[in-house]
């Protein structure tokens, strides 16, 4: 009991009193600011799951890291990057207006302006904006550089696929399973590693940015957004077309949804509530992404197949029709059957076609989507290359895409129905990147990528609707009036069995892509082998050899010379360069000469070399297995095949029966260790007779086979070998 004569109790109990209000107050301010900071991490957790996204894209990409950059192409981006910095422009000059690149496609050269020249140009000016910081502006430092921007670019790509997918299905949740999945999965990992930074880095990303706009744009309600975001979509399609070729799906695809669209809800008299939205939108998306081609600006890098464009100008008037229908209606009060109005349109644009003798176009239009569906040949969405054709089919759709494959026909069901209620617009597109990304997929299995995010959005709708399903069962559960508190746990125990079992599938999908992933990323460990070579080799050339020499060699290896040696060269991993008098299609007379005697060597070179530069021949051990490409483009007999004999005491004499009884005296011997691989040259032609001279073909006589390495050539010296390059001076005239 406290006395209340005694002041100095009084006073310790006030100041106590006092204190502990103090604290009551401070934890409330602590509380408060908690449920504040818990509030705004809620309601920015997309922002940190996007960064987590992106962080784990670019990790998976950049643990390729190693000294050398990989790909072929990248070295060209290189080149080009260095010169658009400003580091190195000894070897581009100005003629007529055109810069030429002396090193590339002699004795033309190879002019810029032809070129894709967007994602070269964007390393090249961040790159010296860089320099401001503080960055060397050295090769070095580029080729670091280099290193770092592909998984960026790609990481970046991954958070967008998130905006693309949320947008297309209304489900953020889908965007989000979508994104995942391509921050990992090795199907969307093309040309956007450490090791490979490449057109699609850039190309991809910028697509996906046109995809997002466009859809935006058909979802907006309010007129003056809608043409913004349609045109800035125009936009960024102009400068994804100048920066990589598979600009060309994409525009077949936004054409093709649009039109089914439009003739679906015309033909079945619904109109959707985003009807004239989708048409304005793609008026107005056309309208701008054509201006370069109608300027005649950068006409060719536009829309470059003419089948597509063809087919984009008939979906333009077919999206014209709905909204001067619209306008009519409007201005005339007056009821009009878009179906009648539509025939008409259609015939008025028969007749103006034959009259202008322009019916060629249907042909065109027809003839290209029968070969891309039923027939591929070449790689013609994304543009034709030097590398000949080799179809996919099932058998490697299964090893690309493996579990991600039952999302076709589940989620294809799923939408399929919703196309039959609702008939709108973002169905339809789904339905048709899904079609015709298959078709793509046939093209050749590196069109992988157009399936890199629209199989993992598949996954994510499938996920996002059975959530939303048992979402809407529980909230019935939880407004029924007749369940008792028994039946009332039963079923939370019942709706969270349900929520395991989705999460749990979804884990189970996700895992072995990204097992695969992390597998595929690992074997290339050791990528650097099959660089290193021709690094030795360039170096050897720029220190060894005249200024001027000229270089001839198979197609791949041209990026790389031109990179390490410095010297020009006829033919690279361009498409096929300018042709010069005398001469044909590059790369088939490459291959031509190549599978020639050797005399026939100076006629090709009268075409090629008209300056007399100094000749180097040089070939690699990558022929043995490229003698296939070399021997289809020159529709020759050449025909180079291995076979393995495991190591044993008896391994020499199995190797010599298996030569005499094919008659094969030509081969080169490999060890590997615990087996020998043995490369051999066919001589027996399908008649079964026997060619000795075909053991005389150039590439034969320079490969380091036991009749080859030179020996009993007149015209060639060794002058250099690593063991897997070998480089020959050609003395002749």
């Amino acid at each position: 009991m406290v006395d209340p004569l005694n002041p100095d109790k009084r006073l310790k109990i006030a100041e106590r009193a006092a204190k502990s209000l103090s604290h009551a107050r401070c934890l409330f301010k602590c509380g408060a600011l908690m449920e504040l900071d818990i509030g705004r991490l809620k309601k920015h957790r997309i922002w940190v799951i996007l960064l987590g996204i992106f962080l784990v894209a670019f990790s998976m990409r950049y643990i390729t890291k190693h000294n050398l950059l990989t790909d072929p192409d990248s070295y060209w981006w290189y080149q080009l990057a260095l010169y658009f910095a400003g580091v190195r422009t000894e070897y581009f000059t100005n003629i007529d207006g055109k810069t030429i690149y002396e090193l590339a496609y002699y004795p033309t050269g190879r002019v810029l302006q032809n070129e894709l020249l967007v994602l070269p140009f964007a390393i090249g000016t961040t790159f010296k904006l860089l320099g401001s910081l503080g960055m060397p502006q050295t090769s070095d430092a580029m080729f670091q550089y280099m290193f770092f921007l592909g998984p960026f670019l790609g990481a970046l790509t991954a958070v967008m696929a998130y905006f693309v997918g949320r947008e297309l299905t209304s489900s953020p949740k889908a965007g989000l399973i979508a994104a995942v999945f391509y921050s990992f999965s090795h199907f969307a990992m093309t040309r956007n590693t450490a090791q490979d930074t490449g057109q699609e880095s850039l190309g991809t990303l910028l697509l996906f940015s046109m995809l997002y706009l466009f859809i935006k744009s058909t979802n907006e309600s309010e007129m003056k957004k809608q043409i913004s975001y349609a045109g800035l979509g125009g936009f960024v399609f102009i400068i994804a077309a100048n920066t990589w070729g598979g600009t060309s799906f994409y525009q077949g695809l936004i054409s093709s949804s649009v039109l089914s669209y439009i003739l679906i809800s015309v033909f079945t008299r619904r109109r959707p509530a985003t009807y004239l939205n989708v048409c304005i939108s793609y008026i107005v998306f056309t309208a701008v992404s054509l201006l370069p081609l109608l300027l005649s600006v950068g006409a060719s890098y536009v829309i470059r197949n003419e089948a597509l464009l063809s087919f984009s100008i008939v979906t333009l008037f077919a999206a014209l029709t709905p909204v001067a229908i619209a306008h009519i209606k409007e201005r005339q009060k007056k009821d009009i059957d878009a179906r009648v109005i539509f025939g008409g349109a259609f015939i008025g644009f028969l007749v103006l076609l034959y009259l202008t003798g322009k019916t060629g176009i249907i042909t065109t239009v027809y003839d290209f989507a029968y070969n891309f569906i039923f027939n591929p040949d070449e790689k013609g969405i994304t543009g034709d290359t030097v590398a000949y054709y080799r179809a996919t089919g099932v058998t490697e759709f299964k090893a690309t895409f493996g579990i991600l494959l039952l999302a076709i026909p589940v989620a294809g069901a799923v939408l399929l129905k919703r196309l039959y209620v609702e008939r709108d617009f973002n169905t339809i597109f789904l339905i048709l990147f899904m079609l015709l990304g298959i078709a793509s997929f046939r093209w050749m299995i590196r069109l992988s990528y157009f399936m890199s995010f629209i199989l993992p959005l598949f996954i994510g709708i499938i996920f996002a609707i059975s959530l939303q399903k048992i979402i809407k069962k529980a909230r019935k559960e939880r407004t029924s009036r007749k369940s008792g508190k028994s039946s009332k746990e039963y079923r939370g125990m019942s709706q969270n069995l349900y929520y395991a079992a989705i999460y749990t599938a979804l884990l189970i999908i996700l895992v072995p892509v990204l097992v695969n992933g992390i597998s595929i990323l690992s074997a290339q460990k050791y990528a650097d082998a099959s660089i290193e070579p021709w690094k030795d080799a360039g170096e050897w050339i720029d220190a060894n050899t005249p200024k001027n020499a000229l270089l001839i060699h198979w197609w791949d290896y041209g990026y790389s010379l031109q990179t390490f040696a410095k010297r020009r060269t006829i033919v690279d991993g361009g498409n096929v360069g300018p042709r010069v008098p005398g001469g044909g299609n590059r790369n088939i007379d490459v291959a031509t000469m190549f599978t020639s005697p050797e005399e026939n060597v100076s006629d090709f070179l009268k075409i090629y070399n008209p300056d007399n530069l100094p000749v180097y021949f040089i070939v690699s051990i990558d022929e043995f297995g490229k003698s296939g490409a070399i021997n289809y483009h020159a529709k020759d007999d050449l025909m180079i095949t291995y076979f393995n004999v495991p190591k044993s005491p008896d391994a020499e004499q199995k190797i010599l029966d298996t030569l005499n009884r094919n008659q094969i005296s030509t081969y080169f011997v490999i060890d590997y260790g615990s087996s020998y691989l043995v490369w051999v040259l066919i001589q027996m032609d399908r008649n079964k007779k026997y060619h000795p001279e075909w053991s005389n073909k150039v590439l034969a006589k320079l490969l380091p086979f036991n009749t080859g390495f030179g020996k009993g050539m007149r015209y060639f010296e060794p002058v250099y070998n690593n063991k897997h390059v070998y480089i020959y001076k050609y003395t002749g005239n």
